[in-house]
């Protein structure tokens, strides 16, 4: 049978919650601030046309087909979404969940953890803010949310176990 766990467990894992949501807010700050760059100075849509030749022109004209004006927010989201990722890894391992080995399999399951991240909330802001044209700010703070909340618990439970 399965002993209660003890305060010290829970004051533990609270400790642990607390440094994930502080290396959250630091991934918030880059994410948010290479999004917003990009979003709003730098548009990404006809630059990733533009590298993909005749096959860029034949996605723009599926987009504008689909009632899209771009996919502005999709790709400033994925670089945003990059470097933030950067930024957890390297403070997660090391500062969070204190795991100082098996570093090629966190990796790779921290990836696929994050690229499923990545693929949720891509898919959140082309739906609604590209595709429905909901104001970006709403639809990304509460997508993050969400995506933060899932990360945890599967970097806590999956990527981070100490063995």
């Amino acid at each position: 049978m399965p002993q209660p766990k003890k305060p010290a467990d829970y004051s533990a894992g609270l400790k642990q919650f607390s440094k994930f949501l502080v290396v959250g807010v630091s991934n918030f700050v880059i994410s948010f601030a290479v999004f917003y760059l990009l979003y709003n100075y730098w548009k990404l849509s006809s630059i990733f046309y533009g590298l993909l030749g005749q096959a860029g022109k034949d996605l723009e004209n599926l987009i504008l087909q689909l009632g899209a004006t771009s996919l502005d927010a999709t790709l400033a989201n994925f670089f945003g979404y990059g470097a933030g990722t950067i930024n957890s890894f390297i403070w997660n391992k090391f500062w969070t969940f204190q795991v100082k080995h098996q570093a090629g399999t966190q990796f790779g399951r921290f990836l696929a953890l994050n690229l499923s991240c990545l693929i949720l909330s891509s898919a959140s802001l082309f739906l609604f803010t590209d595709y429905l044209r909901w104001s970006y700010l709403p639809v990304w703070f509460v997508t993050m949310a969400v995506v933060t909340i899932v990360n945890f618990m599967v970097s806590k439970y999956w990527v981070f176990v100490k063995n």
